[in-house]
């Protein structure tokens, strides 16, 4: 079975403030990235804002695309990549699985471009 594993997740308060602070931001399809560049760790996180859906049921199945979007496709990051990227779902237009599939790898594209 597919899972996200907490060692991966972001889960520290401060993390996400930095993220937000001084972090930098990609965006395609709808999909947002801001992320900063990490020496030691690699950190991702996934959002649907409230405001734009109302109902869990309609943001959960949004988080739940992105997170296997992100697991097909991290190879493109590698191995060695190290950051901390928070991924937010930007349209009010539920998009299909494979809508996202293609933003996620550009954004990934980008991200990993941008570190060099």
């Amino acid at each position: 079975m597919a899972s996200f594993p907490k060692k991966i997740r972001i889960t520290n308060e401060s993390q996400l403030q930095t993220l937000f602070d001084s972090g930098k931001s990609i965006s395609s399809g709808g999909i947002t990235l801001k992320y900063i560049h990490s020496q030691t760790e690699f950190k991702v996180g996934f959002s649907a804002p409230k405001r734009l859906h109302t109902t869990a049921v309609t943001r959960n199945l949004l988080k739940r695309r992105m997170r296997e979007s992100f697991r097909l496709q991290k190879h493109i990051l590698g191995d060695s990549f190290s950051g901390i990227g928070y991924f937010i779902y930007n349209k009010k237009v539920v998009k299909s699985s494979s809508e996202i599939n293609q933003a996620f790898t550009t954004l990934l594209t980008k991200w990993k471009d941008s570190e060099t």
